[in-house]
């Protein structure tokens, strides 16, 4: 197997975790993963910009983290 067919196969994997950020403003953001602890792991980086002021990219706007949460599919 080669390092392409890898990648295909891990990008074709069934997603079963959801983990949704949201925002002050109202805004979410999601990212899905095929497993719990890569779940938990995005959820930790997530949960370090709770409270804190934040420049979207997209937009260049300030925006604040008020909670993540990991959602089952």
């Amino acid at each position: 197997m080669n390092a392409m067919d890898l990648i295909a196969a891990r990008l074709a994997a069934p997603k079963k975790f959801r983990v949704v950020t949201l925002y002050e403003c109202g805004k979410t953001y999601t990212h899905d993963t095929e497993m719990m602890g890569q779940a938990e792991n995005w959820a930790i980086g997530e949960r370090r910009k709770i409270g804190r002021d934040l420049i979207e990219r997209a937009t260049g706007k300030t925006v604040r983290v008020v909670s993540v949460e990991i959602l089952g599919l």
